[in-house]
């Protein structure tokens, strides 16, 4: 390696060797100095493997690799996760397309960013983009220009360092449901949802790929088990779902009034032999005929960690909700604020007695007194 000046330019020219071929480059500065210091890292770049003549990602479009995705990242995941990723790639390629790998920059993806967040909503023009959903959008780029980067199209993952939306700030407030509200809802409800509900909130299912896209099969009545397969989230959703007596109930009574009978729990009401796609549209009816505010309907699985919490272990509620960790359940535990209170008033009845430890007055009992006798002279 080493610096040289040509006759036919003002800018100092550098000379490296990769791969047992020697190369000419311009450093574009004519400064020594700043010569010096690019032909440093470049060196370091050879050295380290980041620098590659003529990578792939110069020829490869967006299109091409996304194809090049599907083929070798679809075929381990769950049908509906296919189905989603598919989604997010029908956006992203909208945007960077025919865009060479080399030239989707940080700013590029910034720009798809805040781009895509502020189109309007597809079910309601009067509503923009959750940032959930481009957050969604901007995982899958990341997994996808991490494909270009382990297979040396691109030296590295540009969509790696942008930030992404705060989703906490976007999503409602997360309360308790109290059985005063569940039993309002039950009476507004259809049929098929009110067992629906009762489900979920006996089991803590997750509500479509385990509640609404059961079927009878998976059913074990003798045992009261659910038993989902493997076709599941994660290894652990795998395990039976214990039925309880109420569940049990509810469930073989509305196997005996379906008709015409169908493999699925609940069947769509235009085609029986699948499961019933969406209940959105009857979920916001019901919670408004019963006067309740809107919450989202896998707030039943929050609710049934919350109430097993009062009276189970960790290691039983970890188990009843499938979960890898214990400390997870601490994210699907809603508000107990009764709970806390009932154990900061034991703590306190432990450490103070009954008496109170400080009492507030109107005025102060020695004024109370002057006052008095000043009365009485």
């Amino acid at each position: 390696m080493g610096l040289y000046q040509r006759s036919d330019s003002r800018f100092w020219w550098m000379s490296y060797t990769m791969n047992g071929e020697q190369y000419q480059e311009s450093t574009k500065t004519a400064s020594k100095e700043l010569a010096s210091k690019i032909i440093k890292q470049r060196e370091s770049e050879i050295v380290l493997g980041l620098f590659k003549v003529g990578w792939a990602g110069e020829r490869m479009t967006f299109d091409q690799l996304s194809a090049e995705f599907e083929r070798s990242h679809f075929a381990g995941l769950a049908k509906n996760t296919v189905k989603g990723h598919r989604a997010y790639l029908r956006h992203l390629k909208a945007f960077f397309g025919e865009s060479k790998l080399n030239r989707i920059t940080v700013e590029s993806v910034e720009e798809y960013r805040s781009q895509r967040r502020t189109q309007p909503a597809k079910t309601n023009p009067n509503r923009t983009i959750k940032g959930a959903t481009v957050n969604r959008e901007l995982e899958c780029l990341k997994c996808v220009l991490d494909l270009a980067v382990k297979r040396k199209y691109i030296p590295e993952n540009p969509a790696a360092a942008v930030k992404h939306f705060n989703e906490l700030r976007e999503r409602p407030n997360r309360r308790m449901l109290t059985v005063e509200e569940e039993l309002r809802i039950l009476e507004a409800a259809p049929p098929h949802l009110r067992v629906a509900i009762i489900l979920l909130s006996q089991t803590g299912g997750r509500t479509y790929s385990e509640g609404f896209s059961l079927r009878w099969d998976q059913v074990d009545f003798d045992n009261k088990l659910i038993r989902l397969g493997n076709n599941v989230k994660t290894p652990g959703s795998a395990e039976p779902i214990p039925l309880s007596e109420y569940a049990c109930e509810i469930l073989q009574a509305w196997h005996r009034a379906q008709s015409p009978k169908s493999p699925f729990v609940f069947p769509s009401p235009h085609l029986p032999d699948q499961p019933i796609s969406t209940v959105k549209t009857a979920w916001r009816a019901t919670l408004r005929r019963a006067g309740v505010p809107h919450f989202p309907i896998y707030t039943l699985r929050h609710v049934f960690c919350t109430r097993l919490s009062e009276f189970a272990p960790d290691a039983v509620v970890q188990r009843a909700m499938r979960h890898t960790s214990p400390e997870t359940k601490r994210r699907y535990q809603l508000g107990m604020t009764d709970q806390v209170r009932q154990a900061v008033e034991q703590s306190n009845e432990k450490a103070y007695g009954r008496e109170k430890v400080l009492r507030f007055y109107d005025v102060r009992p020695v004024e109370k007194k002057k006052g008095a006798r000043a009365a009485c002279n």
